[in-house]
């Protein structure tokens, strides 16, 4: 409402719920008029330490800086003497927060819906002094809480394809919470960790594409899905199962204002610093709140696919059953003083694929050319040369590739990254490559042995190649390409005396794919913002990074993308267990792909796409066939149909149930197990249309 309202009880109600403001501490409580349910967003621990017990009996938190310090400070509502300044209106408040021990002042902004209810500060309110400075705030981090095994239930995590968090008591076996940046780590800030072999340290296996949390209270049938409407490209989700510092379950989005930053003072060493400018960006949660049979993960996901149909960011795909061959071009291999291009599959030798793959039976195909470039993948990146290496053909053999195939209905798409940049290349450091908000030089490190490092190019050079990609190929017949690092990459960065935010990295992104508009896109799995222009979606992981107080692995993505937009696996050449992934293909939806080359992978290991120890055609082309035939014959049953449900029937046993009726019955185990009528062998699936 914008007209004030004279009623200060601080007592909102509308058809579904009614709201009560506890002045003191900003907690709210939220019944279900329904059923009577109550979401509490403060808890009193009388066990705790003074500054975890302010915490947790507030609705906001916040953490400074104070002078030189790296170490937050945070400050509660309850041990912080905190002035609070209330304007109600008919569907909630606002209420002006003064710390006058730190020369802060924020306003908050609550307001009750007909689905939930959505807490929010402006930046335009946010007004700090010289000494202290705005780090983070914290907005009802204690929504839903509950104590210890009280509820059964569990937190949703978007780690991966969605995990679970459980919330029995864990009897304090945990010790540290999950913590991770929404989009992946920020490569302007967070550097890149290396093992004693100089090889890249695995700090971050799935990152989270999508800016949601929440719970389920499975005995109560209520839940929340936390949704981060704005500031999700400096939030972070956290999760604290009980026995992590308190014995409450929680789970929250904690929003960014400054980040600390490695100062260099030498060539190797640093010291820690705070950015002097912090990143003043409205931020914002809304949390839907379900009940009954839409309370459960499942319901959760249908949730935020609806979420997304409403803002504009889900558009329906064309979605049909396609094997996903990305056939591997060239790369480069030391050779005495120079470099020497190593070619794998030329356009004829991928022709000649295809049309065998057709001949027998395999003919839906989505294509994907990689290493096609002038000089191979890893040397041509951040080069703008988009023609055909030499060595594998010329543009009139592409071109009549493409022409032929789209005759038999099979569309090339050539996979492309505009945001990696060779080392052995000159640039204009000061506004082509991506330098850190200290000032050096972003260095993303490969494990190869030709080239160990890669730069990154900045958005606005990103930009310019795309658009000379686009000038290019925009009137030949090549309709369809695809997208890597651009996908899933954001950070900030330091250019010309400025430092560009991650929210202004993703805007580019944006001009890029609008500039990209008259091509078919596929993105490597991209983060959410880019849902919008993806009409197909590459790499959908299927696993998580396995921590453990991780209690399941679920397809929180793949429900609320299945149906909109198609997506396929990672390559099933390389893993370790592949039944079990071609089972987790099924249970997930995605449709499979393959990294295929016409000679042996074993020329490429002096070069950096060493990593391809499986992918010759005659090798592989027996469980290719087999392979496309047997998930045929479920997923053309499942064109453009959505997941209604996905339920554990036990630990290693899951059901599958679309909404055009047909359901699939999937056992991890090693034993047989029984479903009605229906008996699903160990290691194997049912269909049940």
């Amino acid at each position: 409402s914008v007209t004030p309202s004279k009623d200060e009880s601080g007592i909102f109600e509308n058809s579904n719920y009614r709201l009560i403001l506890d002045k003191d501490t900003l907690g709210i409580t939220i019944e279900d008029k329904k059923t009577g349910f109550l979401y509490e967003t403060v808890q009193e621990d009388e066990k705790s330490n003074a500054s975890w017990q302010g915490f947790l009996n507030s609705g906001v938190s916040v953490e400074f800086y104070s002078q030189k310090a790296t170490m937050p400070e945070r400050v509660d509502l309850i041990k912080g003497k905190v002035e609070k300044t209330f304007t109600f209106y008919e569907s909630g408040f606002d209420v002006i927060l003064t710390y006058p021990d730190y020369a802060f002042s924020m306003c908050l902004e609550l307001r009750l819906h007909e689905d939930g209810v959505s807490a929010s500060v402006k930046k335009d309110s946010i007004k700090e002094g010289d000494t202290f400075k705005l780090v983070a705030v914290y907005l009802y981090p204690m929504f839903g809480s509950t104590y210890a095994g009280e509820k059964s239930g569990y937190m949703l995590v978007p780690e991966g394809a969605g995990a679970l968090i459980d919330l029995k008591d864990n009897h304090g076996k945990f010790k540290t919470p999950y913590t991770k940046k929404v989009y992946g780590m920020n490569v302007g800030i967070d550097k890149f960790t290396q093992n004693s072999f100089r090889l890249p340290a695995v700090v971050e296996p799935e990152q989270i594409t999508v800016p949601v949390f929440g719970m389920v209270y499975t005995g109560e049938q209520q839940g929340f899905l936390g949704i981060i409407e704005e500031g999700d490209y400096n939030a972070e989700i956290l999760a604290y199962p009980n026995g992590v510092m308190t014995d409450y379950n929680w789970v929250t989005a904690k929003f960014h204002y400054r980040e600390v930053y490695t100062m260099q003072t030498a060539a190797s060493s640093g010291v820690p610093a705070y950015e002097k400018n912090p990143y003043l960006r409205d931020i914002s949660i809304r949390y839907r709140l379900l009940s009954g049979e839409q309370a459960n993960y499942t319901g959760l996901a249908k949730t935020y696919q609806q979420y997304l149909i409403e803002q504009g960011d889900l558009v329906k795909q064309e979605d049909r059953y396609q094997m996903k061959i990305d056939f591997f071009g060239a790369d480069t291999k030391k050779w005495l003083i120079f470099n020497k291009l190593v070619p794998m599959t030329t356009v004829e030798q991928m022709s000649r694929i295809i049309n065998d793959l057709y001949d027998n039976g395999v003919t839906k195909l989505l294509p994907v050319y990689t290493g096609w470039q002038a000089k191979g993948i890893s040397l041509n990146y951040g080069s703008g040369n988009f023609k055909l290496e030499s060595k594998l053909g010329s543009r009139k053999e592409l071109f009549t590739l493409v022409k032929e195939l789209e005759e038999k209905n099979i569309r090339l798409t050539l996979l492309q990254d505009f945001l990696l940049a060779n080392p052995a290349r000159y640039y204009n450091t000061a506004k082509d490559t991506v330098k850190g908000i200290n000032q050096m030089l972003v260095e993303k490190p490969t494990g190869g042995q030709v080239y160990e490092s890669m730069y990154y190019l900045t958005p606005t050079r990103a930009y310019e190649l795309a658009d000379s990609f686009a000038g290019q190929y925009r009137d030949s017949p090549l309709h369809s390409i695809a997208l890597s690092s651009i996908s899933n990459t954001v950070f900030s960065y330091y250019s010309s005396g400025d430092i560009y935010s991650r929210e202004y990295t993703a805007n580019v992104y944006e001009a890029v794919m609008e500039q990209l508009g008259e091509f078919e896109l596929s993105l490597d799995h991209p983060n959410q913002y880019l849902y919008k222009y993806t009409k197909k979606y590459f790499n959908m992981p299927l696993s998580t990074s396995n921590y453990s107080y991780l209690s399941k692995e679920i397809p929180f993505l793949p429900m609320v993308l299945k149906g909109y937009i198609p997506y396929w696996a990672e390559y099933g050449n390389f893993q370790a267990n592949e039944r079990e992934f071609f089972l987790r293909m099924l249970e997930y939806g995605a449709y499979p792909s393959y990294l295929l080359t016409s000679e042996s992978p074993n020329k490429l290991r002096s070069t950096n796409s060493n990593y391809i120890y499986t992918s010759e055609y005659e090798v592989l082309k027996s469980e290719l066939i087999r392979e496309y035939e047997e998930l045929g014959k479920v997923f053309t049953l499942l064109e453009g149909a959505g997941i209604k449900a996905h339920t554990y029937l036990k630990d290693k046993v899951v059901s599958v149930q679309y909404d055009n009726g047909v359901g699939i019955l999937i056992n991890y185990s090693d034993f047989d197990y029984q479903w009605g009528n229906v008996t699903v062998a160990a290691g194997s699936y049912q269909v049940i249309p």
